[in-house]
């Protein structure tokens, strides 16, 4: 009988072999008490091991984050939820992403109550738990990229879902299922379908605006045409043989091909501006423009059209005393004339036309023109500033659909802005809120001895960029913010005001910034004030450019907050006031709260 392998093992190690075996009882002692300690020593080392197996799956998370095998560590670093049941449906194994993701995951019908998933055959019907279940155990997967998982009464997350069966030998023993958050490809699909229905639009809206400028260039052509053939036949006849009824024939002619050439004129006009403001090409004039009396200009070049349809103008303004805005007249008067005409064009026969003049607070004026005509329908409300727009019909009425873009172009350009109120069948009011330079009396410094120290005057047209520094102003509470929106408007609040310190931007509408700050230097109340200057353009030139000319800094966009009120302290330091005061206490303090 062959000998154990472990018997065997212990006696070679004794320096026994299976011909030279012990033969007294000592020997035979010490090799017997030897084997004991060797499984005394093995029963402690399986005991030992034992025990750390029990406490690391007595300390290891219910959620496994500490996983101890290769592929729980590769299941666990996807990005994608993944879970594994059995034939039952009990769940085997649910990674990281999706424990995160999913409210319950105890079995597969506690995952599927949480997913929205829907047929494939009809999409609209939602798939169930059981017929899932069924596919599956007959060996089909089932795909949804439409799926959604439910976390709440109103919040879903969209999913892209894959079930597949697990089969050996053709047997079901369970499934697999992998699904991710598609959430941001789903708003990526959304803005493409948004930005393909808005060309698709701007298409449709372009081909009908060539057809209808097709007819409206070829009216006032035709006109041209052909009363200048007819004049040049009539003109054929010896001039001695005229008489006042010939004459006045032709008089008519030419009134008639003028005016056709003066509308055809105004159509280009029209194209022309739209594409400039486009390219960005288009430049307003900022300057302080009367608004009473450019109101009446405009209603005299309007009323004629008005009278031929026996619409009254109530201009409510006549009487108003004079109000001012910071605008562009003549791109003004061009946005006025473009509501008036529509107006009038839109109106009911012996409709009504209100002209109306708003002041809501300081810093703007409201204009209205109010009609009685056939009014907009909220679809309508939402296209009526759209580029080749026609929103009454082709034929209804003459233009190009371009009018109003061109009035909202030009008004966000001088910083100015449109909108409609309309009910259908009852009329429109379309207002334009134009700035009128003038800061709100709750924006406006309160010059306190406690409070505000300094003045600074900061000379832009764009009142974003006032709002912006008013902004980082506000963690400064001792200097009161000016503004003006040209430089003409600046040199005179300086003159008035004395300011501490200037912020001038360089490219103003008329006078740049180099021009207002040659005029303040020649003066003596605003020589000593100290001047900053504020750009977009950085260029070598520039910069040197204002060194030379006597601008304490130049302050280059977009601002750096820190570096701009360091600069703003540095410039007070240098102005009259802070001078005279010689208060380094307090301006200390503040640049260490803007330091930290």
């Amino acid at each position: 009988m062959p000998m154990h392998s472990l018997l065997e093992r212990q006696l070679r190690r004794a320096g026994f072999s299976d011909d030279k075996l012990p033969s007294d009882l000592v020997a035979w002692q010490a090799f017997l008490s030897r084997i004991e300690r060797s499984y005394l020593n093995a029963d402690q080392e399986r005991s030992s091991s034992d025990n750390r197996i029990e406490n690391d799956t007595r300390d290891s998370p219910e959620n496994n984050l500490l996983p101890t095998t290769q592929w729980e560590i590769i299941l666990n670093s996807l990005s994608d939820g993944l879970c594994a049941f059995d034939g039952q449906g009990r769940t085997l194994f649910v990674n990281l992403a999706a424990k995160k993701m999913l409210p319950s995951y105890n079995d597969l019908t506690a995952v599927v109550s949480h997913l929205q998933l829907h047929e494939t055959q009809n999409p609209d019907v939602l798939l169930s738990a059981k017929h899932l279940s069924q596919r599956l155990q007959q060996g089909q997967a089932f795909h949804d990229n439409r799926a959604c998982l439910q976390l709440g009464a109103d919040l879903r997350l969209p999913m892209s879902c894959s079930f597949n069966p697990i089969l050996a030998k053709g047997v079901y023993h369970g499934s697999v299922l992998l699904f991710s958050d598609i959430g941001e490809l789903k708003r990526i699909e959304t803005q493409l379908l948004d930005a393909k229905e808005k060309a698709e639009r701007a298409s449709q809206a372009k081909s009908q605006f060539l057809s209808s400028m097709s007819h409206e260039l070829r009216t006032p052509m035709n006109a041209i045409l052909g009363y200048g053939e007819l004049l040049k036949e009539d003109l054929s006849t010896p001039t001695e043989e005229f008489d006042i009824d010939f004459v006045g024939d032709m008089q008519q002619y030419v009134a008639n091909i003028l005016s056709a050439g003066w509308h055809l004129l105004e159509l280009i006009n029209k194209v022309l501006d739209l594409t400039r403001i486009e390219a960005g090409k288009l430049e307003v004039n900022i300057e302080k423009v009367e608004l009473i009396e450019l109101i009446k200009e405009c209603e005299s070049l309007v009323s004629p059209l008005a009278e031929k349809r026996a619409i009254t103008i109530h201009n409510e303004t006549i009487s108003s005393k004079p109000e001012y805005a910071l605008i562009d007249r003549g791109r003004l008067k061009q946005v006025l004339i473009n509501l008036l005409s529509n107006a009038v064009k839109y109106n009911h026969e012996k409709g009504e036309i209100i002209i109306r003049l708003e002041r809501p607070n300081r810093s703007s004026v409201h204009l209205s023109v109010i009609d009685t005509g056939i009014g907009l329908t909220a679809e309508q409300k939402a296209l009526v500033f759209e580029p080749f727009t026609r929103l009454s019909g082709l034929n209804l009425v003459e233009g190009t659909g371009i009018g109003l873009t061109i009035t909202k172009r030009l008004l966000e350009m001088m910083e100015a802005r449109i909108d409609v109120e309309s009910v259908p069948g009852e009329g429109s009011r379309f207002w334009v809120e134009l700035p009128t330079g003038e800061m709100d009396e709750s924006d406006q410094p309160i010059l306190s001895d406690e409070m505000r120290k300094y003045i600074l005057l900061y000379v832009e047209d764009s009142r974003t960029n006032v709002s912006l520094v008013a902004q980082i102003l506000k963690a400064r509470p001792d200097i009161a913010l000016m503004s003006a929106q040209t430089g003409e408007m600046g040199l005179e609040l300086a003159q008035m005001h004395c300011p501490d310190v200037i912020l001038l931007d360089i490219n103003l509408p008329g006078m740049d910034g180099f021009e207002v700050l040659e005029q303040l230097r020649t003066h003596e109340k605003t020589k000593p004030i100290p001047v900053l200057a504020l750009s977009a353009v950085d260029t070598a030139q520039n910069l040197q450019r204002g060194k030379e000319v006597g601008f304490l800094s130049y302050i280059v966009k977009p601002l750096d907050i820190k570096k701009f009120l360091q600069a703003i302290d540095n410039a007070i330091t240098q102005s009259p006031k802070y001078l005279q005061m010689g208060q380094t206490t307090s301006l200390a303090h503040h640049s260490k709260k803007n330091d930290s």
